[in-house]
């Protein structure tokens, strides 16, 4: 064994646990139970579908919002924002465990590639955290998701066009309404950037976790009002209930 695996052992993504020698990347306990969202899910948003929706193909979170005026095109996930996935999320974004990052692209673009591919993004754009939470925490989550899709999709990542100009309250905890009402004016589009030069009509939006939607549709709003015509999202995990 290596020094460096003795000094900075392995461990899973999802529970935080040392590896053992025969596990690869993943713990095989984490690996039998990941809550992969599949068949029926929403054609929209990627969320499981209930029985309350089996006779649609928009989940019921999605039909109230009128779909037809949504800012974001369509999106997905790939696994449900459950108990283990709420740690495995919390020790990527607070826990320093941004390395995480390539498991985790991995398993969206081994799951999701094909559907993302089809959406034909000319760029990646991760959700921007405000300049105070970058500095505490040292790194952006979903930057480093993106970095890491981008690579393995050959699609350019800029981190540079969409800026949180406002410093919010966590979003945990927040009605529908109150979400939306935190994010108001949080974003906006980098003035020194020429995003119009860059000819943007198709992105794809990143974040670790979607819930309600509104942040993503935040960002959205503002890159609509720079031309963007079709706004994609892929999340790692996504909520139900809300």
């Amino acid at each position: 064994m290596h020094i460096v695996e003795i000094l900075f052992p392995a461990k899973c993504p999802i529970c935080g646990m040392i590896l053992k020698r025969q596990e690869k990347r993943i713990c095989h306990s984490c690996k039998r139970v990941l809550p992969r969202i599949c068949e029926p899910m929403c054609s929209r948003c990627g969320k499981p579908m209930d029985d309350r929706d089996m006779e649609s193909e928009y989940c019921f979170d999605c039909k109230r919002k009128q779909i037809n005026q949504d800012v974001l095109t369509k999106g997905t996930a790939l696994w449900l924002y459950d108990k283990r996935m709420k740690k495995a999320m919390a020790d990527f974004k607070y826990g320093g465990c941004s390395e995480n990052a390539h498991f985790f692209a991995d398993e969206l673009y081994r799951f999701r590639g094909e559907q993302m591919r089809k959406w034909q993004a000319e760029a990646i754009i991760p959700v921007p955290l405000h300049w105070r939470k970058k500095w505490f925490r040292g790194y952006n989550q979903a930057a480093s998701l993106a970095s890491a899709l981008g690579a393995r999709m050959s699609i350019p990542v800029y981190t540079d066009i969409l800026k949180r100009k406002r410093y919010t309250k966590p979003q945990k905890g927040l009605s529908d309404r109150e979400r939306r009402c935190n994010l108001q004016k949080a974003f906006c589009i980098n003035q020194s950037i020429q995003v119009n030069e860059r000819n943007l009509r198709r992105v794809l939006l990143v974040d670790d976790i979607y819930t309600t939607g509104a942040t993503l549709e935040s960002c959205a709003t503002v890159l609509r009002t720079v031309g963007v015509e079709e706004i994609y999202f892929a999340c790692l995990c996504i909520g139900r209930g809300y």
